[in-house]
């Protein structure tokens, strides 16, 4: 599938492709992060068929669905293989974690535990591959990623 990028000055960013079906699909990705979507049943109509527009929250809820991040629909043997080994963990961070208030390097966790944060939920803020030097805060919900032991042990520093 080819994807064709147009920047749109003072909006945000355009990204168009074709479907399998030879159905045109246009998403507009604008600054405030909100998205369109439009559907057009031929490539050369003028109007949408189907039009509706998300949040960026709602996008990104969406994003994960689609991924296949909760379900594989497809018993691919790659992702039967990761699905095997590695586990994608949420896990929330008490106030006497030992690891609360320490930058995420200062802590070891890879050293110590196997695993990795990709990301922290810290109120509504959002943070995808945060920065080795980012502190861990009581109440954050790190999004780990290792296999089932390496998660465990990470799980059990949050609540330490």
């Amino acid at each position: 599938m080819q994807i064709k990028t147009t920047e749109l000055p003072g909006i945000g960013k355009r990204y168009s492709f074709k479907t399998a079906e030879d159905e045109q699909v246009t998403v507009v990705l604008h600054h405030n992060g909100s998205r369109e979507i439009y559907h057009f049943e031929k490539d050369e109509e003028d109007d949408p068929d189907l039009t509706f527009t998300l949040t960026d929250e709602e996008a990104r809820q969406l994003g994960t669905i689609l991924l296949g991040v909760d379900y594989q629909p497809v018993a691919d043997d790659r992702v039967e293989l990761f699905l095997k080994t590695v586990r994608i963990e949420w896990l929330r961070v008490d106030q006497e974690s030992c690891i609360a208030n320490q930058k995420i390097i200062d802590t070891k966790l890879r050293t110590r535990t196997g695993s990795t944060i990709i990301g922290i939920q810290r109120g509504e803020k959002m943070i995808g591959s945060p920065d080795v030097n980012e502190v861990i805060m009581p109440g954050d919900l790190l999004m780990v990623i290792g296999n089932r032991d390496q998660t465990k042990n990470l799980e059990n520093l949050c609540k330490a």
